[in-house]
């Protein structure tokens, strides 16, 4: 019972003061303290409490104020009151929701990224994947298969089983590239439902030994220079990925399919 009358509002003092006036009708708090044994100062701030919450009426005597308990019907309005203070509160706390929402989401979040090796190309493959499988389950690149790093046998055996796990992902790829000849990719090299890949033939117009891959809110750049080392550039920001994105469907629309 103490505990029903908590949930409303009521400390446990203040229940088990209430539920003793109830009990032993008109009595001085003084006397409810000792019928409990209860401290009488922690009784008087009950008994106080209690009456300033129309639980209790006092009635003046002449030797000494007794109290006596209030209908307990009362405690409706009291359940009615939480609920009008519960119900302002979830107000404010979607009031506040809603602001902390807006001013994280209106704030511009841009990361990037520069790294150099063969395993800053595998990081780069695994975090578009995971945008990928977070976002809209396609990754969209564009390279040549005369990069360097294609004549690395370990790698070309890492880059098959990447393809695995990007078709048990459930990610397609469409692919913009040049053809200089790789017989370790030949197998996979080909538009195949299969496979989850389309390819279209890199426009003779574009020169130069640079690349790009895309997904979700991640764009990652790979960049050589005339001694053809290169670094890996990743940059996290929705609109450059919306740019870049913009881009290569620029291209990809105007490309020759390769079947």
């Amino acid at each position: 019972m103490n505990t029903i009358l908590e949930q409303i509002g009521l400390t446990q003092n203040e229940s088990s003061v209430y539920l003793a006036f109830l009990k032993h009708k008109e009595k001085t708090a003084a006397e409810i303290a000792r019928i409990l044994k209860m401290d009488k100062s922690s009784c008087y701030r009950a008994v106080e409490s209690l009456v300033e919450k129309k639980l209790l009426i006092t009635i003046p005597r002449l030797r000494g104020t007794t109290h006596s308990a209030v209908s307990p019907e009362i405690l409706k309005e009291l359940l009615n009151q939480k609920k009008r203070e519960l119900a302002s509160q979830e107000h404010d706390l979607t009031q506040l929701i809603n602001q902390l929402s807006h001013e994280h989401f209106d704030k511009r979040s841009t990361f990037i990224k520069v790294e150099k090796g063969i395993q800053a190309i595998r990081n780069g493959m695994d975090r578009n994947l995971d945008a990928a499988i977070a976002s809209d389950k396609m990754i969209k690149e564009q390279y040549r298969l005369s990069f360097p790093y294609f004549k690395d046998k370990e790698h070309a055996a890492w880059v098959n089983e990447f393809l695995k796990r990007r078709i048990k992902a459930g990610v397609s790829i469409r692919q913009i590239v040049d053809f200089a000849g790789n017989d370790d990719f030949a197998p996979i090299m080909k538009t195949d439902k299969k496979l989850l890949k389309e390819i279209h033939l890199m426009p003779k117009e574009m020169k130069g030994l640079h690349g790009l891959r895309i997904s979700g809110d991640i764009v990652t750049i790979i960049s050589f220079d005339e001694r053809k080392d290169y670094i890996v550039i990743t940059i996290k920001d929705k609109f450059v990925a919306q740019l870049i994105n913009t881009m290569f469907d620029f291209i990809w629309e105007r490309s020759e399919k390769y079947l």
